[in-house]
């Protein structure tokens, strides 16, 4: 049954490249990139391990530090991809009665087929070579390099199974996902935190490390440096908490698996809420475009696809606060609402994608190509215009004269309707794969990587190009140090800004109504 697992993983592997050639192109990037930064890494090993003269605990604070943070990247992808319909998740398995034992072992397997895992072995190689300079540790290496292997897979697979167990509802899988965004997002506070607690970075490592290496983060990566200074005392407490950890992860995957085969929850609708009216419905105009907006505020509100953008935001505000404690430099504050307002006029590039097949709604309704766009448009100015605003104007008042805050409101405004009606255009004529309806706000579906990077891309590059002007009359203001030149870069951002919501409008609407039929086709089939 194992080896049927592991076959099965591996021509569901190598069939996804027959889906699209983005998903080919998508898989090479994400490849490369990983192979880079692995490679670097490894360059360092063979480098630090052949020095002539070698400074031990250099090497064992590096091998902690990455060895922790391999890891803890086991820990926190199936998270990520927590929302995905994986081919290889327990419940996929529930009707076939595959004998408990043989379930996990296999599931442990075939995770190690991946591309991470085939990353990680470089880098536990790089391990061996990064010890070669002592016997025992290099021993020590080549001996732990299948443990750690396997250790990573179980862990993984634990956190797969517990959400796929106790945390399969759609709320809780976004929850997690959001919330592991936003801890990447606030990983610079976190460290500056850790840095204040202690009188500098350097300081704080050493400490840092030994705490690291007694937990099962680190406490694999360790193992060489306690072979290498002798301490075998040590070296078996670290070995217990590794085979402990493995051990853990078996009971966690074998209880979740109890959990997920022989009591599944059986929810009830006598539990259904009730009625509560129209809602946002009621307080949108009684017009196509009304509705269109009603429905995507409602998105905003309810679907977690969306509303991801809107948790981020808090994230960052706190992101720039600590960064202007530490560095005292105003500009990342007032860097705030251009950012708002590039970020949420970027959202709705993809919201008919996002629709999946409800876009037959505005189909067979027969709602025109203007009140379509308009409406998506209007649901997303109804908040993004009052959070530009202020995450602009607060920042600006407080550090900077009416000429500036003028400029930076206007800007900041003026990005947010042209990155928005540049969106109106974009969504309507070229769509990428998104997460599915009920999926989770950070998983890709296959085949999305090439298409969505280039696309995204694309619209980077061409927001940077129709920025241009703003930035010729910010060059003139330096240079000149008139004050009216700032007013007059915050009207003339707006007016800008309301050029390019009628033309992407336009415009979208005109591809809208000219190729409903394929876009329905398009986006049902992602």
């Amino acid at each position: 049954m194992v080896a049927t697992l592991i076959r099965l993983k591996r021509d569901l592997t190598f069939n996804g490249f027959n889906q699209s050639v983005w998903h080919i192109l998508g898989t090479i990037f994400a490849g490369l990139y990983g192979l880079g930064i692995v490679g670097m890494i490894f360059s360092l090993q063979v480098m630090e391990g052949g020095a002539a003269v070698i400074d031990a605990e250099f090497v064992r604070t590096a091998s902690v530090l990455m060895g922790s943070a391999i890891f803890l990247l086991w820990l926190i992808i199936p998270v990520f991809v927590s929302g995905a319909d994986t081919a290889m998740n327990p419940r996929q398995f529930i009707t076939y009665g595959i004998p408990r034992r043989g379930l996990i072992l296999g599931l442990a397997l075939t995770g190690l087929i991946s591309i991470g895992a085939v990353l990680t072995v470089i880098w536990l190689i790089g391990q061996v070579l990064h010890w070669r300079w002592d016997a025992a540790a290099a021993a020590t290496a080549v001996t732990t390099l299948p443990l750690l292997l396997i250790t990573f897979s179980l862990v993984s697979q634990a956190v797969t199974t517990s959400i796929s167990a106790w945390l399969s509802g759609r709320r809780s899988r976004d929850f997690l996902a959001i919330l592991a965004l936003g801890l990447m997002v606030l990983l610079y506070p976190i460290m500056i935190g850790l840095e204040s607690a202690f009188s500098s970075l350097a300081d704080a490592v050493p400490t840092v490390v030994d705490i690291l290496a007694l937990t099962p983060l680190g406490a694999g990566a360790a193992l060489p440096a306690d072979a290498a200074a002798g301490d075998w005392g040590m070296f078996m407490i670290r070995l217990a908490i590794l085979a402990a950890t493995a051990a853990l992860a078996v009971v966690v995957i074998r209880a979740a698996l109890v959990k997920i085969t022989e009591r599944p929850t059986v929810q009830s609708s006598s539990g259904s809420k009730s009625d509560q009216g129209l809602g946002l419905f009621a307080r949108f105009p009684a017009t196509p475009w009304g509705a269109v907006a009603a429905r995507a505020s409602t998105y905003w509100l309810k679907d977690s696809r969306y509303g991801g953008t809107l948790v981020l935001l808090p994230a960052f505000v706190v992101l720039a606060v600590v960064m202007y404690s530490q560095l005292d430099a105003p500009w990342v504050l007032l860097a705030l609402g251009p950012v708002f307002g590039w970020m949420l006029g970027f959202a709705i590039s993809a919201d008919i994608s996002y629709d999946h097949s409800a876009f037959a709604l505005h189909i067979t309704s027969g709602v025109s190509g203007t009140a379509d766009r308009v409406g998506r448009l209007v649901g997303l100015l109804s908040f993004g215009l009052p959070i530009t605003l202020l995450s602009a104007l607060i920042p600006a008042v407080m550090f900077t004269g009416p000429a500036t805050t003028a400029a930076l409101v206007g800007a900041s405004v003026g990005l947010l309707l042209s990155t928005a009606g540049f969106s109106c255009l974009v969504s309507a004529r070229f769509t990428y794969p998104v997460p599915k309806p009920g999926d989770g706000p950070l998983s890709q579906p296959s085949g999305s990587t090439g298409r969505l990077m280039i696309v995204q891309l694309g619209m980077l590059v061409a927001t940077v190009a129709l920025m241009l002007p703003e930035v010729i009359l910010v060059i003139v203001w330096l240079i000149s140090g008139d004050s009216w030149l700032g007013w007059a870069l915050g009207i003339a951002a707006v007016l800008k800004g309301l050029g390019l919501v009628w033309i992407g409008v336009t415009l979208g609407a005109r591809v809208f109504e000219r190729s409903q039929p394929e876009l329905f086709q398009t986006v049902s089939q992602y």
